[in-house]
């Protein structure tokens, strides 16, 4: 790290959003202009008017320039991260009191949405060709065609929000040209004129060199900021162009990269300390399936390991061509504790995309967003999360224990494990009908935003050849996301059940849900044996790990029968999020059969409950890679807490490398790790000041371990350590 990286870095260390007075004041001042014109050109010329009206900012030191007002600094010290406040139950959407009630008691909760641009598209023809693609459009369409005014209404604005973005870029250049003017320093001047030259470039036309093309990905994602996509994809080109030419030595670029990243880092601020946003991707496969890893992967995994941030969040693409080193060098990254790279499996992700009826080239193209959501990189309105749902109070449900939300299966007319069966299936199929209609309130209201989303609208395919908005099924592809949480919970409570009641024959079914009805009270030796005694997830057990087998195909199979809004289909994950629902829904939940305690969290990932997992990580990872990951294409996250000294030298790092790779190629999907031990994270809750860089990996991002609620700290804690 050089001196001006140490700089920007400390000072993005103490960065916090505030709010941008701004925003509302040009916004206020545009929609008073514009009375009486349709509300999708209103809204864009408001959007343009604060782009050609924001004070403008570039901070000293900077290579990369672009942001907002909205942004401010501590002069005296580091930022306190803070993570998402509580989960609250209530649904905001238009829904009636019945799903409402789902809500309300913590069978369901909403999640955020995530969206990945074109950034290839931008990259070849800049937002200059998006405003030829869209007039080429407009000149398309048929005087008797369907809803004509409006879709011309919906181009027109589209092209209002490219030429005000082009303005904003222009503004920036003209700064910046002040600023070279007035500048003494010889070598700052030089690097403001080149900044200049960049910003009156890109994204108006495509970059022709690394330092464009990185100006250029910062532009494009403060256009729209979510996920930065394939960065080393679209850079790599100009980085291998202007090594050639002699322009660029690997250290510049390595200076460059890292300016991007504390971009990408300080527009939610040090504040902001969930790494849900701003999860970046490297590695992955061409549209012809070889292997895409190059210099550029490597030159970010060095940025990631020298800059120790948890935002971008970086996740790596593996697929069994990619050699074998780059794997390695990610493994090192994980020596930092700042909870990056996650690893996924492009050999079982792009497979699934597939089966969803996505073209080949397109899922090999996809990108990560959000925790861990896939996305069809610019072409899908299918990387949220439209929410959760929460497995074991369905189970709850069927065995009568929520009375509030229905009366439950009649226990004892269920002799037989099958008939155990098909009452859950029933369970299921009542709450997957209520998220459904909470889906279909949720994607009606979105779809009646002006434009159906105007950012997105205009930088995913095929929103502008489809005159339709991003909200209202205009991308390429519209699936939509649901995840069930707690899945090892359920199986380990079916296994229970399987063991006690229908083969044991030691309890009927009503004795065993009037027991975790009182919550184990008065038969805490029972549940020490079902703790300790009974078989669970993650143990390389084949008749547990059919039991999980089986149920993520039934909630599949619930969920495909109904149709989302936007079209395409009803696609199931397993993440617990930012939310951190796994927490939040246990808080919610009673007792379950499993031996789990009212209240109590739930697994945390698609892996075991918290310290059932007893034969090893080999034997836990084999139990996860058997379940059926061709029906979870999107929004899966597996943590694995391993002994930091395994990565203290080059033999751990393969050892960890193989483990990865060994996994992958069994069929698993995701991993993530948290390289530290019990004693470090206790160590870490009662001394937080001598911690504040330790980053941990919670749900499907990582965080300040010193930033955690309680509860989910001791939920950290709690969590299997492996030595391999």
């Amino acid at each position: 790290m050089n001196e001006r990286i140490a700089r920007i870095r400390a000072r993005a260390l103490r960065s916090y959003g505030v709010h941008d007075p701004e925003r509302d004041a040009l916004r206020k001042e545009s929609l008073t202009q514009t009375e009486g014109e349709p509300a999708v050109i209103r809204e864009a010329k408001a959007w343009a008017h604060y782009r050609r009206n924001q004070t403008l900012v570039i901070l000293e030191d900077e290579l990369i320039v672009g942001g907002h007002i909205g942004i401010a600094y501590d002069p005296e010290k580091n930022v306190v991260p803070e993570i998402f406040g509580r989960q609250g139950f209530k649904c905001f959407w238009n829904v009636s009191d019945e799903v409402q009630k789902f809500f309300n008691e913590g069978m369901l909760s909403g999640a955020g949405n995530h969206t990945t641009m074109d950034y290839a598209t931008i990259f070849e023809i800049g937002f200059e060709g998006l405003i030829h693609r869209i007039r080429n459009r407009a000149a398309r369409l048929q005087q008797d065609e369907e809803d004509l005014l409006e879709k011309r209404d919906f181009l027109a604005a589209l092209e209002i929000m490219a030429e005000g973005y082009i303005a904003l870029c222009n503004r920036y250049a003209d700064y910046a040209a002040e600023l070279a003017a007035e500048t003494i320093d010889e070598t700052r001047r030089g690097e403001l004129e080149t900044i200049s030259r960049n910003c009156r470039r890109v994204p108006a036309k495509p970059p022709t060199t690394f330092w464009e093309a990185c100006q250029a990905a910062w532009f494009c994602f403060f256009f729209l900021a979510d996920a930065p996509g394939r960065v080393d994809q679209y850079l790599y080109p100009f980085y291998r162009s202007d090594l050639e030419k002699g322009l660029i030595t690997p250290d510049f670029a390595r200076e460059l990269l890292s300016c991007l990243w504390v971009k990408y880092f300080e527009l939610a601020g040090a504040r902001g300390a969930v790494s849900a946003f701003h999860h970046l991707t490297l590695g992955g496969v061409h549209a012809d399936g070889s292997d895409a890893s190059n210099d550029v992967t490597l030159l970010c995994l060095d940025v990631t390991e020298d800059l120790r941030l948890n935002r971008p969040q970086i996740g790596v693409r593996w697929n069994r061509n990619m050699p074998r080193e780059v794997l390695r060098r990610a493994v090192r990254v994980l020596r930092t504790h700042c909870g990056n790279p996650d690893f996924c499996n492009d050999e079982q992700i792009v497979p699934a995309l597939v089966r969803t009826g996505i073209r080949i080239e397109d899922a090999r193209d996809f990108s990560l967003s959000g925790c861990h959501e896939v996305i069809v990189t610019g072409k899908a309105q299918m990387g949220s999360v439209e929410g959760f749902i929460n497995l074991p109070k369905v189970l709850r449900l069927m065995l009568g224990l929520e009375p509030n939300l229905g009366p439950g299966a009649d226990l004892a007319a269920i002799t037989d494990e099958e008939m155990l069966w098909a009452a859950f299936e029933q369970a299921m199929d009542t709450v997957a009908e209520r998220a459904h209609q909470a889906s279909l309130a949720r994607d009606i209201a979105a779809a009646k935003e002006p434009g159906g989303n105007l950012h997105a609208s205009l930088v995913v395919n095929d929103c502008i050849e489809n005159v339709r908005g991003y909200t209202q099924g205009g991308a390429r592809y519209n699936h939509c996301n649901w995840d069930v949480v707690g899945i090892a919970n359920v199986t380990d409570s079916l296994a229970t059940i399987r063991s006690l009641v229908f083969e044991n024959r030691e309890l009927t079914l009503q004795q065993l849900a009037d027991i975790v009805g009182d919550n184990w009270q008065g038969h805490e030796a029972l549940r020490q044996r079902v703790l300790n005694r009974c078989p669970h997830f993650g143990n390389d057990d084949e008749a547990v790990d059919g039991i999980a087998v089986r149920i993520i195909k039934t909630m599949s199979d619930i969920m495909k029968r109904r149709k989302p809004f936007r079209g395409g289909e009803y696609i199931l994950g397993t993440l617990a999020g930012g939310e951190n629902m796994h927490v939040e829904f246990g808080r919610m939940t009673g007792a379950t059969p499993d031996g789990r305690l009212s209240g109590n969290t739930f697994a945390d990932s698609i892996g075991p409950v918290h310290g059932r997992d007893r034969r090893g990580v080999t034997a836990m990872l084999n139990s996860v890679a058997k379940l059926p990951h061709a029906l979870l294409p999107t929004a899966v996250s597996l943590n694995i807490k391993l002994n930091p000294e395994l990565i203290a030298d080059e033999r751990g790092v393969n050892n960890v490398a193989a483990l990865i790779e060994g996994h992958f190629l069994a069929g698993g999907q995701q991993c993530q790790f948290n390289m530290v031990t019990r004693e470090m994270l206790e160590d870490a809750r009662e001394n937080p000041e001598k911690y504040t860089g330790l980053m941990v990996r919670v749900a499907g991002y990582s965080a300040p371990f010193t930033s955690l609620w309680a509860d989910l700290q001791e939920e950290i804690i709690a969590r299997t350590e492996h030595t391999c």
